[in-house]
């Protein structure tokens, strides 16, 4: 620890050319000319004062006359001190100090010493509050010289009006597209027989065959043909242990994907559907055969007719299937306008050898 300094006259460490009184504790306001030194003053050195050089690691001082001009930093967090550093100074000496060490009483000396350098950091505050001021001026004169600009140069804006959203029409209560056919009732039989009123074709109904729910026939897939009347009847429940085999009768509007122009391209469209529609029976093993491709009358309107035969045999015997062969007829009609209408008879041997001939003789336009 180092010793007190003691009262006197000193050089005054505010950079006057003069004696300031230290009182043993803090600097007072009392001052001396350096030519009259005060008795009982502290002897001065006579030349000028070699200046010590501050170490790389200044030590932090206590006691001496400069702690109350500079005082001690604050430890920082994290407990590491900061040493010979300060806040603030008197009169504008701002930055850090070099902390002297309490032994050097009081430093700088005024014989030869040369003159303390001032901080350039006022100087530097000072440019930098000039420049701001040169701005904000410059920023006043463009947003007032802007505010004058429209008035000159750019013609007076048009008030316009919102336009109003214009009343739109009412959704017709008829559907724009045409209603999916999967989603109608059935028709029932009425004297024994299906009249399918969106075909505008009749059929008799064979004996003991029903009518089944719509969605059984028909899906959601619109690539799938549709069907607007249907009768079925049971073959075999569970054939292969789920599902069933069963005879059908089924009418509908043909489907827009198959090819069709007219009634010139009936032959041609029936072999179409034809073939799409014998891949429906490659779950269980067979051959087939055509029976009749020829042109026919359905009523007054145009029609073909391709009438087919699957045979299961060989694979019905091996799994002891009821049935054994499957007869059938796919009738294109034509409807002028219109997509034509299409008539689809599949009929396995148990449920009845005849059932095609008596469906197809009796279909009528209704």
């Amino acid at each position: 620890m180092t010793s007190q300094t003691p009262a006197g006259w000193y050089p005054d460490p505010y950079g006057s050319p003069l004696l300031r009184w230290w009182d043993g504790n803090q600097w007072t306001d009392a001052t001396h000319p350096l030519e009259q030194p005060a008795a009982g003053a502290a002897q001065q050195p006579s030349g000028p004062q070699q200046h010590q050089q501050p170490q790389h690691q200044p030590q932090p001082q206590s006691g001496g006359p400069y702690e109350s001009v500079n005082p001690a930093n604050p430890t920082q967090q994290y407990g590491q001190p900061m040493y010979g550093q300060n806040q603030y100074g008197p009169y504008g000496q701002g930055g850090s100090q070099p902390n002297w060490g309490t032994a050097q009483l009081p430093q700088p000396s005024f014989g030869g010493q040369q003159p303390p350098k001032r901080s350039v950091l006022p100087w530097v505050l000072g440019g930098v509050a000039a420049l701001l001021l040169v701005g904000l001026i410059a920023t006043v004169a463009i947003f007032l010289v802007n505010r004058e600009e429209p008035s000159r140069a750019l013609p007076e804006p048009q008030r316009t009006e919102e336009p109003q959203p214009q009343p739109t029409e009412e959704p017709s209560a008829q559907p724009t597209d045409p209603p999916q056919q999967g989603a109608v009732e059935l028709p029932e039989p009425a004297d024994g027989r299906i009249t399918d009123t969106r075909t505008g074709l009749s059929y008799e109904v064979p004996e003991g065959w029903q009518v089944p729910a719509a969605d059984e026939v028909n899906g959601s897939d619109p690539r799938m043909q549709s069907w607007t009347s249907a009768v079925q009847a049971i073959s075999q429940e569970k054939y292969d242990g789920e599902s069933d085999w069963v005879g059908n009768i089924y009418t509908g509007t043909l489907n827009q994907l198959y090819p069709y122009s007219g009634a010139d391209s009936l032959k041609g469209t029936a072999a179409t559907v034809f073939v799409d529609f014998s891949r429906f029976y490659s779950s269980v093993k067979n051959t087939h055969k055509i029976l009749k491709n020829e042109s026919m009358k359905v009523g007054d309107r145009e029609a073909w007719l391709v009438e087919f035969e699957f045979d299961f045999t060989e694979e019905s015997e091996a799994k002891g299937y009821k049935w054994k062969k499957e007869h059938g007829a796919l009738v294109l009609v034509d409807k002028p306008g219109s997509e034509p209408s299409l008539v689809y008879i599949s009929v396995p041997d148990n449920l009845g050898t005849d059932v095609v001939a008596k469906v197809l003789s009796s279909l009528k336009t209704s």
